[in-house]
C-alpha cells in the first residue's frame, strides 16, 4: 500500500484528486481530473444576497448545492464581502464547503477622483486599486484569497490604457510580495483599438508575466471577435483564471453555459496551454440560482465527464 501510495503521490495523482467534481448517488458520473473545481463568480446570482433579510449563509449553502466548488466574489448593494468582514465570508464560505479564491474591485475610476468632493452630498468612489490598493490586498489576506482581481478599468484613451497598466504594475507588485496574484478581467472593450493600441495587448505586453494576469472572459473575448484558443497561443500561460459564460446565439445576451455559440468544447481541449487554475461561472442578468445550476450541469455533462 505504501508503495502505491508513493507512485500516486509521485506522479501528481493524489493532488489531482482534489480537482475531481463529486459525483452524485443519483447519477454516478465519473468526471475528469484534468480541469479546475468548478466555480462561480457570485456577481450571477448577486441578487440573491441583496435581497432584503438575506441570509449569506443559506445561499452560500444553495451555491454549494448545485455542484459548485469555488468563489470569486464583487461587490454587492450591501457593500465588500456582502455585508461581512472578510474573515467572516471566508469563514461561512467554508462552512458551506466552499472555497473563497478572490473579488472583483475597480482599477482606474472612470469618475475623476476630484468630483467626489465637489459637494458635502457626493457619492463617494467605490474602493479602487488606484487609491486603495493596500486596503485591498489586506483585505485579500485577511479572507485568505489567493488572488485580486480587477473587474474593470478605465481605458477610454491611450493615456488611460497606460496609466491603467501602471496601476495594474503596482498591484501585481504588492500581491506577489503578500503571496498573491493579480489578474484583469476583460470585457470586449480591451481589444478595441484606440490610438492604434488596445488594452488587451497593452497590458500583457508592459507588465511581468510573472506578476500580472488575465481572467480570460471567454463570453466577451467571443464577441469582440477574438479566438480564445488564439489567444492562448499568443500569451500561454497567462491565462489562469476564466469566466465561463454564454451568450445567446440571437441576441448576444449573456445566457446558460452550453445554450449558446461559445466553442467551451475547443477552449476546455486547449485549456492547458491558457494555464488556467479557476474557472468561474457567470451569468450577467441570471433570474434564479437554476441558471448557474443548469451551467453546472451541462459542463459536467459534456466536458467534465469521462
Amino acid at each position: 500500500m505504501s508503495d502505491r501510495r508513493s507512485f500516486l503521490k509521485a506522479s501528481g495523482i493524489v493532488a489531482l484528486g482534489s480537482f475531481l467534481p463529486q459525483c452524485t448517488s443519483s447519477n454516478h458520473l465519473a468526471y475528469t481530473a484534468k480541469f479546475p473545481p468548478i466555480g462561480l463568480q457570485v456577481y450571477t446570482i448577486g441578487f440573491m444576497f441583496n435581497a432584503p433579510g438575506a441570509d449569506p449563509r443559506a445561499i452560500l449553502k444553495q451555491i454549494a448545492d448545485i455542484g459548485i466548488k469555488e468563489l470569486e466574489t464583487a461587490t454587492g448593494g450591501n457593500g465588500l464581502y456582502y455585508g461581512h468582514k472578510p474573515k467572516v465570508f471566508a469563514e461561512m464560505a467554508k462552512e458551506a464547503g466552499l472555497t473563497w479564491v478572490g473579488n472583483h474591485f475597480g482599477g482606474q475610476p472612470r469618475t475623476p477622483a476630484a468630483s467626489a468632493s465637489v459637494s458635502a452630498n457626493a457619492r463617494p468612489l467605490a474602493r479602487n486599486l488606484r487609491d486603495n490598493i493596500q486596503e485591498i490586498v489586506d483585505d485579500a489576506a485577511e479572507g485568505g484569497c489567493s488572488w485580486v482581481v480587477c473587474s474593470s478599468s478605465s481605458i477610454s484613451t491611450l493615456d488611460e490604457i497606460k496609466r491603467t497598466t501602471e496601476i495594474f504594475v503596482k498591484a501585481g507588485d504588492l500581491t506577489a510580495k503578500n503571496k498573491m496574484r493579480f489578474a484583469y478581467h476583460n470585457h470586449q472593450s480591451e481589444f478595441d483599438t484606440i490610438e492604434g493600441e488596445n488594452a488587451f495587448d497593452y497590458v500583457l505586453a508592459n507588465t511581468d508575466k510573472e506578476k500580472v494576469f488575465m481572467e480570460l472572459d471567454l463570453a466577451w473575448a467571443t464577441a469582440a471577435g477574438k479566438d480564445p484558443v488564439a489567444l492562448f497561443k499568443k500569451y500561454p500561460g497567462r491565462f489562469p483564471l476564466w469566466h465561463v459564460k454564454d451568450l445567446d446565439r440571437i441576441t448576444g445576451r449573456p445566457c446558460p453555459v452550453g445554450t449558446g455559440k461559445v466553442d467551451f468544447k475547443n477552449i476546455f481541449a486547449n485549456s492547458k496551454l491558457s494555464g488556467v487554475e479557476h474557472t468561474f461561472i457567470e451569468q450577467d442578468a441570471a433570474k434564479t440560482i437554476d441558471d448557474p445550476a443548469s451551467s453546472v450541469r451541462w459542463l459536467k455533462e459534456n466536458i467534465y465527464k469521462v
